[in-house]
């Protein structure tokens, strides 16, 4: 697929069938985010692929149910001291942003579906998974072929969001 047709078909997925996804998929997705870029290289991140059902369902009771319906879901961590804070600011969560989106982004190339979540108890989370005081959880999403095709949603004009040198809000026609 070429990368802006990529871009153009990423839809938030909440509904899944119910294959399972192939191992070298998940690799070629979680390649993806490998590869993203983060705070002078220190790759903060780690991502858990869960595909036990008992357990995303106790994810999913720990946010919102439907994220736990894909047959696999992927629970993106960052480590707060592998990244980088400056001027008020934890890099650690652009790092993780990236690379996250790196994964959708390679999700959808491959014909999969995905959903950024970020509502959900992050202690309970950790709690089922084991993971350490020290790590964020910062985000999940739902991982599997799509049931379902939502239209693409209205976005603003390329003039409105955009200016040049100098900050100047656009408003809507």
């Amino acid at each position: 697929m070429e990368f802006m047709e990529v871009i153009r078909k990423r839809r938030s997925i909440r509904r899944f069938k119910p294959d399972p996804v192939p191992e070298e998929e998940l690799k070629y997705i979680l390649e993806a985010a490998r590869l993203a870029p983060s705070w002078a290289n220190t790759q903060c991140w780690h991502f858990i692929v869960v595909t036990d059902p008992e357990i995303k369902g106790k994810i999913g009771e720990a946010g919102f149910r439907w994220s736990a319906r894909g047959p696999a879901m992927i629970v993106a961590c960052a480590d707060p001291a592998q990244s980088g804070f400056r001027e008020d600011q934890y890099y650690y969560l652009t790092d993780i942003g990236i690379a996250l989106e790196h994964l959708v982004l390679a999700a959808v190339d491959r014909g999969l579906g995905t959903c950024w979540v970020v509502g959900f108890h992050e202690d309970q989370v950790k709690e089922i998974l084991g993971i350490p005081e020290n790590i964020r959880v910062i985000a999940l999403t739902p991982l599997g072929y799509p049931a379902e095709e939502p239209s693409a949603r209205s976005r603003k004009s390329l003039e409105q969001i955009f200016s040049y040198n100098r900050y100047e809000q656009k408003q809507s026609k």
